[in-house]
């Protein structure tokens, strides 16, 4: 039976752990699809084909050296592989995007609606440029390619980075929706700039809006303070996604450096949280240490990289960060392990206007949620509280911040210092015997 349908098989593994299963078609050809990965030089390299197969899933051999897969999984997938969730267009770019291919590829104009098949299909055509440094389907590397083969790449220079900044943001603006900046969502776009001294050209650019309302000034205090807070975490030897403020056209844009493409072409794999808790973990907690904590987890992450993320969530908390979830965590794959990506998206977003875009007129620190410091890892707590301090000072003394929100950072440091006091007299007590 098997060498009657051999045409028909997807066939892999070897002796008894060998598989069959009937290919599957998408959007009614039936054929593989080629898989590539571009590595930091921006060289290509072919990988073995996908093969969707039936009832659904498929089979796709992830690189080994690369790609931490679970036990016994052999690289079979109930649905995609794992990384390739990544890749699906996400937030205010991503409905932009759905938006304008939806007709022409019959899929729903919000990317969150979208099937596994529906991906797929939107990724072999336009998927040339998603995050991380793979490339699914034959033209969408020919896009690549072409690009790749034009030379050198096209990148707005110092001086013109500002007006070019606001031409691209009036762009997103007018492919974006009313509100799109509701539920803590920044609009955005993606560009490619000269700045001495940069890793990459590719920046993700958030921008706020170019009035002068409430929402507006306090998304603007935000993009400041998230600059302000990837700073403080730098200096204390976390790394971050560089940053820099720039303000033009009565709009604040915050740039950020993509950490995974290295110079013009370069690229380097990437996967959040998000897509390990959904392929490899499954854990019902949603904290990021617990999540990598759980037994499932068990190997993927060395006691550093666990500590790494341990530190953020605290950093997080100290600064009001009420948005830290876990496609706000990346990693860097390590063959058997992950390691830290740099962090981003670190903001206190408690204060963030609410969904009708109203500003409220007080909105405490959130003090009951400040951590407190675990037995054994007391001196990573103490690093992270201290970089939370330098942080509001900055933010409170910064210009380019309101003054209403500078007295909220300058109230938000006095309150944290306190709370700094407490926890230092208890040490002295403990110390003494009491």
């Amino acid at each position: 039976m098997l060498l009657e349908l051999r045409a028909e098989l997807v066939s892999a593994g070897k002796t008894r752990q060998r598989k069959h299963a009937l290919r599957r078609s998408l959007r009614g050809t039936i054929s593989s699809l080629p898989m590539f990965s571009v590595d930091q030089n921006g060289k290509a390299v072919a990988l073995t084909p996908m093969e969707l197969v039936h009832p659904e899933g498929c089979f796709a051999p992830l690189d080994p050296r690369v790609w931490p897969q679970p036990p016994g999984q052999d690289n079979w997938w109930d649905g995609l592989p794992y990384p390739l969730y990544d890749m699906r267009p996400q937030g205010y770019l991503g409905r932009a995007v759905a938006r304008a291919v939806s007709q022409q590829l019959r899929v729903p104009d919000n990317p969150e609606d979208w099937s596994d098949d529906d991906l797929l299909f939107y990724l072999a055509q336009f998927g040339s440029d998603q995050t991380g440094n793979l490339i699914v389907g034959e033209q969408a590397m020919q896009a690549w390619t072409r690009s790749r083969a034009a030379g050198a790449l096209e990148a707005v220079n110092v001086a013109g980075t500002a007006q070019r900044y606001v031409e691209l943001a009036q762009v997103a603006a007018n492919l974006g929706q009313a509100g799109s900046s509701a539920a803590g969502e920044f609009p955005k776009f993606t560009a490619a700039r000269q700045l001495p001294g940069a890793l990459s050209p590719h920046v993700i650019v958030k921008f706020s809006g170019s009035d002068s309302s409430a929402p507006v000034r306090r998304w603007s205090d935000l993009l400041v303070c998230e600059h302000l807070a990837l700073e403080a975490l730098s200096r204390v030897g976390h790394p971050v996604a560089r940053s820099r403020i720039v303000m033009a056209g009565g709009r604040t844009f915050l740039e950020s450096e993509r950490f995974d493409r290295h110079g013009d072409y370069g690229r380097s794999p990437l996967v959040t949280l998000s897509s390990l808790q959904g392929a490899l973990i499954g854990s019902r907690e949603s904290a990021w240490p617990a999540v990598m904590r759980s037994p499932r987890a068990q190997g993927l992450f060395r006691p550093e990289v666990l500590a790494h993320a341990e530190e953020l969530h605290w950093f997080g908390r100290f600064i009001a960060n009420s948005d830290m979830h876990m496609g706000n965590l990346s990693f860097r794959p390590q063959a058997t392990q992950f390691g830290p990506a740099p962090a981003y998206d670190m903001l206190p977003m408690h204060y963030a206007p609410l969904r009708g875009a109203e500003v409220p007129a007080t909105l405490e620190f959130p003090r009951a949620n400040l951590p407190a410091p675990p037995a054994g890892r007391e001196s990573g707590w103490q690093r992270m509280l201290q970089a939370a301090l330098g942080f509001w000072s900055e933010a409170a003394g910064d210009r380019r911040i309101s003054d209403g929100f500078r007295a909220i950072c300058s109230s938000n440091l006095e309150q944290l210092q306190r709370f700094t006091d407490v926890w230092a007299s208890a040490e002295i007590e403990n110390e003494s015997g009491l």
